[in-house]
């Protein structure tokens, strides 16, 4: 892994995670302290990670790529391409877009795969979009079958037991350089 590639999602973090802290007015409620700051991948990240909400309920269909009914990877294409990045219609081909992230530098915007089975040698079979990494673990959301589009975190037993990686996407999708 490029170590300033994970330098740099660290010091992403530490940014936003600094601007929840340094809020001068403590009497405004800081909702969304990501969005108040200039750099332009965070700014996409969070916009997209706030767009993927709003399909919260939305039905699970097996190849589904449009807010009637979504499937895992349907969610992330559809969301991406609402701000003009173009995804692989399957998990297993999105995941060779990027590089890989620790979970606990993840940060809004990236994306998030899991193995079929618990053995890590199966294909990737599903994906999510990671909403936020804190100290209460990593919150991604997704298509799950059976379920629809909801919110899960890493730390869950199953999802634990199949996670594959984190992938910083976004900043090789828009070219962004440091």
């Amino acid at each position: 892994m490029n170590t300033k590639k994970v330098l740099l999602g660290s010091l992403l973090l530490a940014i936003s995670f600094s601007s929840i802290a340094n809020d001068d007015n403590p009497t405004k409620k800081n909702t969304n302290p990501v969005s108040s700051i200039k750099d332009p991948y965070l700014r996409l990240a969070d916009d997209i990670q706030r767009y993927a909400k709003k399909f919260m309920g939305i039905t699970y269909v097996w190849g589904g790529k449009v807010p009637k009914g979504f499937d895992c990877s349907g969610l992330v294409r559809y969301v991406y391409g609402q701000f003009g990045l173009k995804m692989d219609m399957c998990a297993a081909d999105m995941y060779k877009i990027g590089y890989d992230m620790p979970p606990a530098a993840a940060l809004p915007g990236d994306l998030i795969f899991f193995h079929q089975t618990t053995d890590k040698k199966t294909r990737i079979s599903h994906v999510g979009l990671v909403l936020e990494s804190n100290e209460c673990g990593l919150k991604f959301i997704h298509a799950a079958r059976g379920k629809g589009v909801i919110i899960s975190y890493l730390h869950e037993k199953y999802y634990a037991t199949h996670f594959a990686a984190v992938k910083r996407t976004l900043d090789v999708m828009k070219n962004y350089t440091y």
